[in-house]
């Protein structure tokens, strides 16, 4: 009879902790938690670092949020607000006429024409500075802007107040308009628009470019998580390795699955939280200055990219439990996987091609998944060798 080369994996041994060791397990359990949420804190810590100590990687930041359509109307009514306030185009007619003609007929005609006259003007300034505000111009001014916004915000780390820029108590975080209504008003009276010469150079006021109640106490512990930042990546590897070692013998794969599920759920309770703190900001602002839309599109610049790293997280903790609890249990896969070897190596292949031109996904997801899979077409390819050794010899 023929002998059967249908590939069967060995038994799992099962290996029970002697009797003084069993505090390894509970001990490399609490280690390989606190490693995972000390891995989550770390990419917290070094995003809210990032922003806080380098002013480039702010600008860099909430600088494209110019471009949002709900930013630039938002932008655009307030600061035409903030011009026909000081034109006051009826009141300057009558006031005119008065002093030409005193008549009730060119009184009268005042009264009819000012506020159709006023209409038109204000039309025109809105006109004129959506225009503006969509230009490239606007754009540094903007950039400008969030750079002294920014030297305002570590002023106030170091308790220093002050400059173009303010914090209010409630957490409004302001910019000065007053360098981008000039540019507004040099455009208005370069189309002949000769009352906008009563606006005063200084017509500026403050822009809202952000909202955030509690931003104020919260400054203190955005600076905290700054200092620490360098410290807690290598505490969630110590944390990490402890788990490791102080795991019993044969069960050292099972501490990396703990801490993998560990860093798995705090970031996804992290991403979650960060998802009611972004709509918290635009409720809050149904009450401001700023329109629910602006504070969506600036609170997403800001908090976008750390929900991003922490799916990031989140799916290559995924990929590690599948690796690891894979590589602890090959009886339960590997025969089938070996009986169906090439569709398991194609389908690993295509996973590898999708994500590396998939668009729109982070560079640690399309790391992880790519790495994972080359490793699962060559795992299985060598498994499949060995098998085939015996059965030739």
């Amino acid at each position: 009879m023929t002998p059967s080369t249908r590939y069967s994996a060995p038994p799992e041994p099962t290996v029970k902790p002697r009797s003084g060791q069993r505090w390894r397990g509970p001990v490399s359990t609490v280690l390989g938690i606190l490693a995972g949420l000390a891995l989550v804190a770390a990419v917290i810590a070094g995003y809210a670092g990032s922003l806080v100590s380098s002013t480039d990687r702010y600008v860099a930041t909430v600088g494209p949020v110019i471009q949002d359509p709900a930013v630039q109307a938002d932008l655009s009514g307030q600061i035409s607000d903030q011009i026909t306030s000081r034109m006051d185009i009826s009141s300057t007619i009558q006031d005119e006429v008065a002093q030409r003609s005193d008549t009730r007929a060119a009184q009268g005609l005042a009264s009819v024409l000012g506020p159709r006259i006023a209409e038109r003007t204000n039309n025109l300034v809105e006109q004129t500075v959506s225009k503006a505000v969509a230009s490239q111009a606007f754009a540094v001014m903007w950039t400008d802007a969030n750079r002294a916004a920014h030297q305002v915000l570590v002023r106030a780390l170091e308790d220093d107040p002050g400059g173009v820029a303010s914090i209010a108590g409630n957490g409004d975080v302001s910019i000065s308009t007053t360098a981008m209504i000039s540019e507004a008003k040099s455009r208005l009276l370069a189309q002949g628009v000769a009352a906008a010469s009563a606006i005063p150079d200084d017509a500026g006021q403050d822009y809202t470019v952000f909202s955030a109640p509690g931003l104020a106490s919260a400054l203190s512990a955005l600076d905290t998580l700054g200092r620490v930042s360098a410290v807690l990546p290598w505490a969630a590897l110590l944390l990490a390795a402890g788990a490791v070692l102080a795991a019993p013998r044969g069960r050292r794969l099972r501490s990396g699955i703990v801490l993998s599920l560990a860093g798995g759920g705090a970031a996804l309770a992290a991403a979650l939280a960060l998802r009611v703190v972004e709509q918290g900001i635009v409720n809050a602002a149904g009450g401001s200055a700023v329109s629910p839309e602006a504070a969506a599109a600036v609170s997403g610049a800001f908090l976008d990219p750390l929900s991003g790293a922490l799916r990031s997280v989140l799916v290559l903790a995924l990929l590690a439990v599948g690796v690891l609890y894979a590589a602890g249990h090959p009886s339960r896969w590997s025969g089938w996987a070996l009986r169906h070897l090439r569709i398991c190596q194609g389908t690993a292949a295509a996973l590898t091609v999708l994500v590396l031109f998939l668009p729109g996904l982070a560079p640690g997801i399309v790391l992880g998944v790519a790495a994972v899979m080359v490793a699962v077409i060559v795992v299985l390819e060598v498994m499949a060798r060995t098998q085939r050794t015996p059965a030739l010899a």
